[in-house]
């Protein structure tokens, strides 16, 4: 749990036998540790031995890494370092400001300095520090006190005592209600919740909502001000952290968001509805990670995932296991639940997986309230209500019937929509990306009535995003505002952008998380022109470019008359845009070897303003009709460890990992919600660089000029002199057949 507990005192007070005494050595951090790690122990000017200090700055920058990403999980966290100066506690208070952490100081400065200065000299000779750092850190302690806002525990007051058991969270007893409810993930959907809470909120009940008040759902507006209305005032509810959380978090702390589904939808309807930070930090601070209690004889677990068992000892748990739960998604956690606590006298509710569609009581005492009401399906309830004759327990399912599938409108939902705006830009949208400063409108001379809107090299090269210029890509519309063509919204690669960085990825990816192949080519866009009645090839931003007549050779040659006449009818009838990879060798070599041009069919994505795609089992029947190739699946991963495994084993292999025995340039990454991500391999990346390479020294001996500095890379230096020995005629061949020339030769 969040936790983060200081060491305060001078060496040799006994701060790591306390850590061994009260079993708190799995949580413990310390500056010696890393100082260990980074320059080992030294000899001293006198002779003796002595830790070295002479990487401070990048010990201090490794160890703010360490207590950031342990305090991103909700780790319990102890530090034990000297704390002399009131500015040593900056970092704690940063982190746990940011964090939202409880930070405990436990004071070995009221013993003794006499005693500090007998044990330093019973330490190990390395460990051993002289006289004068000891007396140094007393007088600092008396003018630097501990700050008011951390809380300070004098380590004579532990003895005998567990600081564990301490901070362990109290069972609450609830005997004294009538009833204790129980309210499953709202994500964003209101309506449920607005026919249970018909009749108010009652005095004699107390109300558990099990986490995940927004996303998702299209009423995240109207759910958040019930929540900061109705729960957070009242003493009879509580609010139980989920993942989801995390976001209304980040918002409250002003950070960037990590979601795009937050970004994208959940931001902008909080946002209306006038939820204020104020009230996100109120909200956040009265949530909880795991919370138990007892109602006459039963004993109670809630969490938002659901556990395999009830732990010994809340408190020493990673926050992060109570909101993604304990093993994946998928595993059968209220089974386990149920054979762990035969017998204990304890039972748990939760919320969040529930793949198999199990009933709420889905195992004898492990109760399941995930029912996505996201996607139309139910708000779950479960009560203990007590009357005369004891205990009972009452579900109900309350049906939501305002809804999206996914985190994409889909052809179910559009077609319930305003028929005359189908497949139309809505005036405001165009609006928007016509006047932004970083789209970029483009006419044509064979399609008069239809415009590009795609986003500038500035946008590109800066990376300068927003929510409108990010749609600005592969987007054809035609004077009537009918789509005649688009293309995903701008995706990034794996640690390009806030969002995408592995550190905040762990916290945002809903698993499974599945990879498909990445193609290395060019996108090619089939969408349909409904005023020449026929089909429209384009590339990226224009259907005139030598490239959108590549594709359209290929497609029409792969296809053949009889596919050609199913796209037609697919893409019209269908309103669809077919997005495709175009491997050209011949015209376009990349660095990925193809033996002949070809396209592979990537997505099938409805011609409408909010993005959509349809299922792989259907793109899989158009390409079979069309008679092309499709997109393939790579790996899966059901939680984050077997992703985080999976990207060390491609970061050892480096250049050398293949899929299934073949060089690929990556994967495009997409999680259970629909959010992508693109991870390039370092092959494709090397002779990426290494075709740059090629090209200054091309241009260099175009221009008489000094030959560029070469690469430090081992590899990449071997290429390069190899290359500065080529002739002219040699280097204007593409960077594969110049690998292949390099490499037969490499090999002689």
């Amino acid at each position: 749990m969040r936790h983060l507990i200081l060491l305060r005192g001078a060496p040799g007070v006994g701060k790591s036998t306390f850590i061994e005494r009260q079993g708190l050595k799995p949580y413990a951090i310390s500056p010696d540790e890393f100082r260990l790690r980074l320059g080992g122990v030294v000899m001293t000017p006198e002779g003796g031995q002595a830790v070295s200090h002479a990487h401070e700055k990048r010990v201090w920058s490794e160890i703010e890494d360490v207590l950031d990403f342990k305090m991103g999980q909700g780790q319990f966290v102890v530090f034990d370092a000297t704390f002399q100066r009131a500015r040593d506690f900056s970092l704690a208070v940063k982190l746990a400001e940011r964090h939202r952490y409880q930070v405990h100081c436990i004071d070995f400065s009221g013993i003794s300095k006499e005693l500090a200065h007998e044990r330093n000299k019973l330490r190990d000779a390395w460990k051993v520090v002289p006289d004068h750092v000891i007396d140094t850190a007393y007088t600092r302690f008396v003018d630097h006190p501990i700050p008011k806002s951390i809380n300070r525990m004098p380590v004579a007051e532990l003895d005998g005592r567990s600081l564990i058991d301490i901070l362990e969270p109290p069972m609450r007893d609830l005997t004294s209600y009538a009833q204790v409810m129980h309210i499953g993930d709202l994500q964003g959907c209101y309506a449920p919740v607005a026919e249970l809470f018909a009749d108010g909120f009652r005095d004699d009940t107390y109300y558990i909502f099990i986490g995940d008040l927004l996303d998702r759902g299209i009423q995240n507006g109207e759910c958040i001000r019930f929540a900061v209305d109705e729960i957070l005032p009242r003493a009879n509810t509580a609010l139980v952290w989920g993942n989801h959380e995390y976001h209304i978090h980040r918002f409250a702390k002003n950070l960037e968001p990590v979601s795009r589904e937050f970004k994208s939808n959940t931001l902008p309807q909080i946002e209306a509805a006038k939820f204020t930070k104020v009230e996100a930090n109120a909200l956040m601070n009265k949530a909880e990670d795991a919370f138990t209690y007892r109602f006459h004889d039963r004993k109670m677990l809630v969490t938002h995932a659901g556990l395999s068992r009830v732990p010994e000892r809340l408190v020493t748990m990673a926050s992060q296991q109570f909101w993604k739960g304990t093993g994946t998604y998928d595993d059968p956690v209220d089974a386990i639940f149920a054979n762990n606590e035969l017998g204990s006298g304890w039972a748990q509710v939760h919320g969040h997986r529930n793949s198999h569609d199990l009933a709420v009581e889905a195992a004898p005492g492990s109760f399941n309230l995930e029912a996505q009401i996201e996607f139309g399906g139910h708000l779950r309830v479960m009560s203990f209500v007590a009357d005369d004759d004891g205990v009972r327990v009452e579900t109900r399912e309350i049906k939501n019937d305002i809804f999206r599938r996914g985190k994409t409108a889909t052809a179910d939902t559009i077609a319930k929509e305003d028929q005359g705006e189908r497949g139309r830009i809505s005036e405001d949208l165009l609006a928007k990306l016509e006047s932004h400063t970083l789209v970029k409108a483009k006419g044509f001379v064979t399609h008069p009535h239809v415009r590009s809107l795609n986003f500038t090299r500035d946008a590109f090269f800066k990376g300068n995003w927003d929510d409108v210029n990010i749609m600005a890509r592969g987007l054809f519309v035609a004077d009537d505002r009918r789509i005649v063509a688009r293309s995903y919204p701008k995706f990034f690669n794996l640690e390009e952008r806030v969002e995408t960085q592995t550190r905040n990825l762990r916290n945002s990816l809903e698993f499974p998380l599945k990879l498909w192949v990445k193609e290395n080519g060019y996108l090619g866009i089939l969408g349909w022109d409904h005023v020449g009645a026929d089909l429209f090839y384009a590339s990226k931003s224009t259907p005139e470019s030598d490239f959108a007549g590549w594709f359209r050779e290929i497609f029409d040659v792969e296809a053949d008359e009889r596919g050609i006449a199913r796209a037609r009818d697919v893409v019209n009838k269908r309103n669809l845009t077919l997005v495709f990879e175009v491997n050209d060798p011949v015209r376009d070599p990349h660095m990925i070897a193809y033996e002949k041009p070809h396209v592979v069919l990537l997505d099938a994505i409805l011609r409408e303003e909010k993005f959509a795609r349809l299922p792989y089992e259907d793109l899989k029947q158009i390409a079979t009709m069309l008679g092309v190739a499709v997109k393939q699946p790579g790996p899966t991963f059901r939680n984050w460890k077997d992703f985080q495994g999976w990207l060390d084993a491609v970061q050892r292999d480096g250049r050398f990992y293949q899929w299934r025995n073949q060089h690929v340039e990556g994967f495009v990454a997409e999680d259970l919600g629909g959010y992508q991500f693109k991870i390039k391999l370092d092959y494709y990346s090397f002779w990426k660089w290494m075709r740059t390479q090629r090209d200054r020294v091309r241009r260099s001996r175009e221009k008489a000029q000094p030959l560029p500095s070469p690469p430090e890379d081992h590899e990449g230096l071997a290429f390069y002199e190899w290359l500065i020995v080529q002739s002219d005629e040699t280097l204007q061949l593409d960077i594969i057949q110049l690998r292949n020339t390099y490499e037969a030769e490499s090999r002689v």
